[in-house]
Parts: structure tokens; C-alpha cells; sequence
């Protein structure tokens, strides 16, 4: 993390256990913010790689399961990165700022994947290198942040684009609440903060955790590193996976999975009757199923209960279902179509 802006947040309230920070000094208060609610979320659970050099994006291209030709400084996409076998080992946000790809994964990742990634370069020429202390970045959401936003920088962002401004990549997600994760250089990260807060209340990075699962939009972490396939979190209904771009590790996988099979699992937004919160990879269980799911992302919503994305077997998903602590388990909607 970038300690300036670690030191920035300090002096506006944040409270840090390390470099987790933790709350913004109200973290009750803080639980009780839904999506309906502005929101500065400050992440500290996120990592990012600079991808750069003349055979960046091939080198990209050959690895990843989405197209990467189609980013740009005015187009960011959701990527991920598979084992042979087709599981994915990480997945990604990717954008660009000038000649240089960035890839934001989950923090506990970052070494295992620079280090594998590092043995695939061989003699092109790419340069991998970890800039999770320089960049800085925030999430602004909330039903009026587009309204708010366009009155700060005189801008519209429409969903899946991304636009420059001075130092900063700003990222519209599909959706809503509106939700736009900002990137960029600390000095004019802090100005464009302060702005947005006259509009939301900062909150931990809880809050990013929380839109994701609303979105429908997973995370892989170490917990669940290559235990899924791409189909199995949703990853062709959130637009990660593009079947016509070529050959990267673990296509025959999945692509045989997308126009041969059929699977069995898939990731369902739920909410579970308790204020504990389950770790990643914790057992659902049905009636007839000792392993109905897995937990795959959870945060403690504005109602104090667990919300979550969880994998669960498709044949079991409409059947009454529980933690492996007893606690009674409601599949949610989605707020995007899932073709089984």
C-alpha cells in the first residue's frame, strides 16, 4: 500500500490494524451503509502488476482468458489467469495508463502470480513489476455518483469505459449503484477524495467487498486460487472469458466446458441468517448434500447479516440449504442473466 496515502487516510479518520484499515473511527455506523448509500471504500486487500513493453500485450494475450486488444485508456475488462487444468489461479481487473497494462488482484496472490508470470516471459520483451506502494486507489459509489462525479470533473463515464484525467484512470462498472474505481497518483488522488466526500462517507474496504458481491462479481483469492473453472464463478456472464481471442493455459477447458458440457456448479449472490462471518471455502449444505457449495466471498451487510457469493451445486440451489454452522442460507437474484 502506499504509505503516503495510508498517512493521507490517517489524517481523515481512518483507523489501520497494519496496513488493514479497519474503519474510518465509525465501524458500526459504517455496517450500516447499503447500496443505496455514497460511499468512499478504500481497499486495502488489493495488489497491482505494471505490465509494460513492446510484446506487453501479446505476451497478455497468450495468457489470459479475455481479449486483451480490446483494452485501452478508454476500455477496462475483467480477466483471469487459468491453470492447465483450467482452474483460475487469479482473476483481474485489467486497465491501461499510457503504454503499461495494470492488473488489480487480490494482494495475497500478488507474489505467487508475479512469480509465474515472470517464468512465461522468456525472450519477449515485457517487464513485470509490482506497483501496489505507487498507485493509489479508491472506490466512489452510490445511487448519485455519476451525478456527483460529472459535477466535480465535468465528465460522463458510461459502464465498461474508463476515462484520464490529469494523473487519475477513472473505471465505470457496470450496474448499479453507479460505482467508479479511481487509479492514479497520489497528489491528485487526495484532491479528487476530498471532493467526493462532501458526497459519500468513507468506509474500509469492506464497502468494495460488499459491490462486488451485489454485482455478482467474484474475487479469487489464495483460499480459492484454482479451485474453479471460469464458468463456475459466473466469469462468461460478466463478460471475462472471450471464446474467439486464441489460445491461453486452460482453453481447451474451458471452451470443451462452454460448447460440449454442461456445469454442474455456479456462483449464486445469497444471504446467511448470522453476523458471524464464514471464511472462504466454508460448507453449505443441503438435506441430501454434505457439500452442497463453498463460500467464495462474504461481508456483514447494512441488516448485520452475511451476504455472500458462494458456488453452489445447481441441483441443490433451490433446495433448503445452511451454513455448516446451521445458519439458514437465501439465494438472492442476480443482477445479470446465467445461462446454466
Amino acid at each position: 500500500m502506499n504509505q503516503d496515502w495510508k498517512a493521507f487516510l490517517i489524517e481523515n479518520g481512518a483507523v489501520f490494524n497494519n496496513n488493514e484499515l479497519v474503519s474510518f473511527g465509525k465501524p458500526e455506523a459504517e455496517m450500516q451503509i447499503s447500496a443505496q448509500d455514497a460511499l468512499l471504500s478504500n481497499p486495502t486487500d488489493r495488489a497491482f502488476i505494471e505490465v509494460k513493453g513492446e510484446d506487453a500485450e501479446s505476451f497478455l494475450q497468450n495468457q489470459l482468458t479475455n481479449d486483451i486488444r480490446n483494452v485501452s485508456e478508454t476500455y477496462h475488462q475483467a480477466s483471469a489467469w487459468c491453470s492447465p487444468k483450467g482452474r483460475i489461479i487469479a482473476n483481474f481487473r485489467i486497465f491501461k495508463r499510457g503504454d503499461a497494462f495494470y492488473l488489480s488482484l487480490s494482494a495475497d496472490l500478488l507474489e505467487h502470480v508475479m512469480k509465474k508470470l515472470r517464468m512465461y516471459v522468456m525472450m519477449s520483451k515485457v517487464t513485470i513489476t509490482d506497483v501496489s506502494d505507487s498507485i493509489v486507489h479508491f472506490t466512489f459509489a452510490g445511487e448519485s455518483a455519476d451525478i456527483h462525479l460529472k459535477q466535480i470533473l465535468g465528465i460522463d463515464v458510461a459502464a465498461g469505459e474508463s476515462v484520464q484525467h490529469q494523473s487519475l484512470s477513472i473505471l465505470r462498472f457496470p450496474g448499479t449503484p453507479a460505482r467508479y474505481d479511481i487509479y492514479g497518483d497520489l497528489e491528485d488522488a487526495e484532491v479528487l477524495w476530498l471532493q467526493c466526500k462532501e458526497h459519500a462517507t468513507p468506509v474500509s474496504g469492506m464497502g468494495s467487498i460488499y459491490l462486488n458481491i451485489i454485482s455478482g462479481i467474484p474475487e479469487i483469492c489464495a483460499a480459492s486460487s484454482e479451485d474453479w473453472i471460469p464458468q463456475m464463478v459466473n466469469y462468461i456472464d460478466i463478460g471475462g472469458v472471450d471464446f474467439k481471442k486464441g489460445c491461453y493455459p486452460g482453453q481447451e477447458v474451458v471452451a470443451r466446458l462452454n460448447y460440449l458440457g454442461k456445469t454442474k456448479r455456479r456462483m449464486y449472490h445469497i444471504q446467511i441468517d448470522t453476523s458471524e462471518l464464514p471464511e472462504v471455502g466454508a460448507t453449505i449444505r443441503s438435506e441430501s448434500e454434505a457439500d452442497a457449495g463453498k463460500i467464495l466471498n462474504a461481508v456483514i451487510n447494512a441488516d448485520g447479516k452475511t451476504e455472500a457469493l458462494a458456488i453452489l451445486k445447481i441441483a441443490e440451489a433451490n433446495n433448503p440449504l445452511t451454513l455448516e454452522n446451521d445458519a439458514a442460507v437465501t439465494v438472492l437474484d442476480l443482477p445479470y442473466t446465467v445461462n446454466d
